[in-house]
């Protein structure tokens, strides 16, 4: 109720333009999406910013994205779009714990979850990366990992590139 009073509260005065800092935080399933649903209509009249970390939120609410990570803007268009860059290149397996670290070591894995008690991860690979391997329908957190990794591999080797070159001992 505080948030749909606080929509309520920033509409008054009829704004062009409402920003809403993670608004589905702690509501329950149906609140979320009666939430979403609010915004999704004022949205119809004046432009929303929403700032979230739910990316199923921004999947489902927004036309237009941006994803920014320490101050830099990694990727901006629309949530399908970007999705759509992934499209048969997202791969997933069920691994064992001690398997894990060979995996992430030999692949680009995108993200790691335990599903009944045993590790999941997701892998970005143009074909299929190993047997066991299968294909699954990328979703913006698959996109989001990806450019979050793709963020810190550049930023890594920027810096490996800036550093004083150690002495050579001959």
């Amino acid at each position: 109720m505080r948030q749909r009073f606080g929509i309520a509260q920033a509409l008054l005065g009829a704004p062009r333009l409402v920003i809403v800092d993670e608004p589905t935080a702690g509501l329950d399933p149906d609140e979320r999406n009666r939430f979403l649903n609010l915004l999704a209509k004022i949205g119809e009249q004046v432009v929303v910013i929403l700032s979230t970390h739910i990316v199923e939120d921004v999947t489902d609410l927004c036309p237009r994205m941006a994803m920014i990570a320490k101050g830099t803007v990694l990727l901006q268009g629309e949530p399908q779009a970007a999705i759509d860059t992934l499209k048969n290149r997202v791969w997933r397996r069920t691994v064992s714990q001690d398997a894990l670290p060979e995996y992430q070591a030999r692949f680009n894995v995108l993200s790691t979850r335990l599903v009944a008690g045993r590790p999941q991860i997701n892998v970005f690979a143009e074909s299929q990366p190993d047997e066991g391997f299968v294909s699954v329908e990328p979703d913006l957190e698959d996109v989001y990992f990806l450019q979050i990794r793709n963020a810190g591999r550049a930023a890594g080797a920027a810096q490996a590139a800036s550093a004083p070159n150690a002495p050579v001992a001959a």
